[in-house]
């Protein structure tokens, strides 16, 4: 089994099933609740897909689209998710567990009454369901506070305006964005973000910046300039993106689908992109190259826990194999030399590797270089390892294990 065979029995199914993850780059910023499908990269992926085009089975196929939904909810994406566990629940009406994660999701949403319709409907179908029967009762308690015009409690992550879960509900408008403007009751007309973020509306004496702004807040700017110029003092103005074109990362590596992805958010979660991309079996970590903060971040494609990091515009994401690492050891073991380096091992480990200790060693010195490159050596006494009283320390790639009587 491949390294990344976790993630992929998590994130990969069918094509179909990962077509069900581009609504995270396609969602229109003015409709958090409802995903759409992306039209980009040279329109490869350019409509909704139908539920019908997946496997003959409506109950696999709901099975996956359910996955990712879960996997759209451990990203704190709830809208996307309970998109996603409608559609499972619309192939397969009697899927309790969808029942229970769409319950959870419209709780995250504040949408306390959908959350209890939700959850009613999986204790229906699976009466033993704990997990349901508790949010059940927290749902309601929502409701009845509502009702009696309490606040509802903060989510500490969804509610953080500046936290980073905010970027992947967020879209901020740049160059070659086209944008749909209607005023008042004529025809909407399409306007293209020039490359020096200018939006130039034709009845207005002076061009709009736009860039680095939102739908609501260029609405807003639009509404107070056709004012300036207007005998009435109420202008309706609506925009809306029309065709997304700035925000862009390149995908390249061990995947099935390389080359240019356009994002529709500030940020997405790296699973997304990933499984999107379709990684090939040897696909073993994820390089991720930040070069607006000079940022590269490496991720072993077996570690889940870690897919939830942030893929921003201009993001360079290559899919590899896992490069081979050594470490060398001489002195008192068995088999001294160059032995294959892994994330996560730790001296002992390494010391078994290399054959086990021979005669009375004692000492371990582990020689490592900084980050000037020079060689700092850090001494350990195996006993106290052994004994507990000293942490057994991680070894990394490169370095020089010599063990001593």
């Amino acid at each position: 089994m491949s390294a990344n065979s976790s993630v992929r029995a998590l994130f990969l199914g069918s094509a179909v099933a990962v077509l069900f993850l581009l609504p995270t780059f396609a969602q229109s910023p003015n409709d958090q609740s409802r995903p759409r499908t992306i039209k980009s990269s040279a329109q490869a992926l350019s409509s909704e897909p139908e539920l019908s085009s997946g496997p003959s089975d409506p109950k696999e196929e709901a099975k996956k689209i359910y996955k990712m939904g879960v996997v759209y909810g451990n990203a704190a994406l709830f809208s996307q998710a309970a998109e996603l566990f409608e559609r499972a629940i619309r192939l397969r009406p009697d899927y309790a567990d969808a029942y229970r994660s769409l319950g959870h999701a419209y709780y995250d949403l504040k949408e306390w009454n959908k959350s209890v319709a939700a959850l009613e409907r999986a204790l229906e179908l699976n009466p033993k369901d704990k997990n349901a029967r508790q949010q059940l009762d927290l749902s309601r308690a929502m409701v009845e506070a509502e009702r009696a015009g309490k606040k509802a409690p903060k989510n500490s992550e969804t509610d953080k305006p500046d936290s980073e879960t905010s970027l992947t509900k967020l879209y901020r408008i740049g160059p070659g964005d086209v944008l749909s403007v209607k005023v008042g009751l004529t025809d909407p007309i399409l306007l293209t973000v020039n490359s020096l973020g200018i939006l130039t509306y034709p009845s207005l004496s002076e061009s709009i910046k736009v860039t680095g702004l939102t739908i609501d807040e260029i609405t807003t700017q639009l509404e107070t300039a056709l004012k300036r110029g207007s005998i009435s003092n109420k202008v309706a103005v609506s925009v809306e993106v029309h065709e997304y074109v700035s925000h862009v990362i390149m995908v390249g590596g061990l995947v099935k689908e390389p080359g240019p992805k356009i994002l529709r958010r500030e940020a997405i979660p790296l699973a997304a992109v990933v499984t999107a991309a379709q990684p090939l079996p040897e696909a073993e970590r994820v390089v991720i190259v930040r070069h607006e903060s000079d940022q590269t971040f490496t991720i072993d494609l077996d570690q889940p826990s870690q897919m939830n990091l942030l893929v921003r515009p201009s993001d360079v994401v290559t899919l590899q194999t896992n490069a081979k690492e050594f470490f060398y050891v001489s002195g008192e073991v068995a088999s001294p030399g160059e032995h294959m380096f892994r994330r996560g091992l730790t001296l002992t480990q390494a010391l078994m590797v290399s054959g086990g200790l021979v005669g009375k060693a004692k000492e371990v010195r582990i020689g490592r270089n900084d980050a000037g490159g020079f060689l700092v050596v850090t001494r350990y006494h195996l006993k106290d390892i052994e004994s507990g009283k000293v942490q057994d320390p991680l070894v990394q790639s490169g370095d020089r294990i010599t063990v001593s009587n």
